[in-house]
């Protein structure tokens, strides 16, 4: 049976980055083929790969706990974004160190 990136992907419980990474390193044997929608890297045999990430206990970890960790780097961003905004806005309502002058008197200096 053949995969596609993906498909291996969801076998083996992986990302497609690192199907990807084991494509380049000659882990996983594919060959570019050309399909409908462009070139596409299919995947002949992931066997090996299955049972060698068997026993991984990462791959193990229950669905909740995956879920809470996606969950805290989304907080980890939001709350960089936020403390960011905040630097603006303290900038934005921050006094004006010099005093506005008039176009004119700033073209025309003596």
């Amino acid at each position: 049976m053949s995969y596609t990136i993906p498909e291996a992907a969801e076998a083996l419980k992986v990302s497609r980055v690192t199907v990807r990474r084991w494509i380049k390193s000659g882990r996983l044997k594919a060959q570019l083929q050309d399909t409908v929608n462009g070139p596409t890297w299919i995947i002949e045999d992931i066997s090996p790969l299955v049972s060698e990430h068997s026993h991984n206990p990462d791959l193990d970890m229950p669905p909740l706990i995956n879920r809470i960790e996606a969950l805290s780097q989304e907080v980890g961003y939001w709350k960089a974004r936020a403390m960011m905004l905040e630097e603006r806005v303290r900038l934005l309502e921050a006094p004006r160190s010099t005093p506005r002058q008039s176009i004119w008197s700033r073209l025309f200096r003596r």
